[in-house]
């Protein structure tokens, strides 16, 4: 049974090394940057902060809303591009196109559609959320092995069973990768869209901390952010490890 460590002693030891340096170039002067806060600095600012419960609970609703949509959608467009040749040869150009598109310069045309609300705001993150599950479902449908196609013809079972009991079992390791990375994609999008289309969440209030002359409490919100991305990826490294054999090999983590 794998197990995930969200740190490495090796790891740990650099991280806590680096924040010494840190703190002993901000304390004698020798990085004096106006704006560079000192670790000990930033971690007396976390006390000052205000309604970071709200903005937080905003930021990961948004996030999950965004994960679920592109998770189904990602599901169902990598299917329809695995499985239906007129689909493939029709569709996979213009997907390609919008898959490549940057989501940052869609946001402007997004906030003149829907205007500055959580639709907006879910709409983004989830349009580049979908992809990565798009890409692995579609790649894990094409490689199905063939003997399972011909099992399910061979029981004769209809199209719609084939799909649910053969295909769909098939392409969940594939389907399981893709939803990491899309779990990472929609929180830092969110992130992004709080910042630039719709003012609230850990994006907005970060963005405020900055135009206060807060460097302190920027990178507090900063670390947060951080944390979030970091404990949301250690959840799906042990999904991944758990149910794909290998999956610490194919999706980058470490177990």
């Amino acid at each position: 049974m794998t197990r995930v460590r969200l740190f490495n002693p090796t790891g740990l030891a650099v991280a806590v090394a680096v924040l010494a340096v840190w703190q002993l170039l901000v304390s004698t002067r020798v990085l004096a940057i106006n704006y560079l806060p000192s670790p000990i600095q930033i971690a007396g600012a976390f006390g000052e902060l205000e309604g970071v419960g709200g903005a937080l609970a905003h930021t990961l609703m948004v996030a999950l809303v965004a994960f679920v949509i592109a998770l189904v959608a990602g599901l169902v467009v990598g299917l329809a591009l695995g499985l239906l040749e007129p689909v493939r040869v029709f569709g996979l150009a213009s997907l390609d196109v919008l898959r490549t598109l940057p989501v940052v310069a869609l946001m402007p045309v997004a906030l003149l559609i829907w205007g500055p609300s959580e639709q907006t705001e879910i709409i983004v993150a989830s349009y580049s959320a979908a992809w990565p599950v798009v890409v692995n479902v579609a790649g894990g449908v094409r490689t199905i092995h063939p003997q399972l196609r011909e099992v399910a013809r061979t029981l004769r079972l209809s199209r719609r069973d084939e799909l649910l009991k053969v295909i769909v079992p098939a392409v969940v390791p594939s389907l399981l990768v893709g939803a990491r990375l899309a779990l990472t994609s929609a929180l830092v999008i969110a992130i992004v869209a709080e910042m630039l289309v719709n003012p609230n969440g850990l994006g907005w209030s970060l963005v405020q901390a900055q135009s206060a002359l807060q460097p302190a409490q920027m990178w507090a919100y900063v670390i947060i952010i951080g944390i979030i991305g970091l404990l949301a990826n250690a959840l799906m490294v042990a999904i991944v490890n758990r149910f794909v054999p290998g999956g610490d090999r194919r999706s980058g983590g470490e177990s």
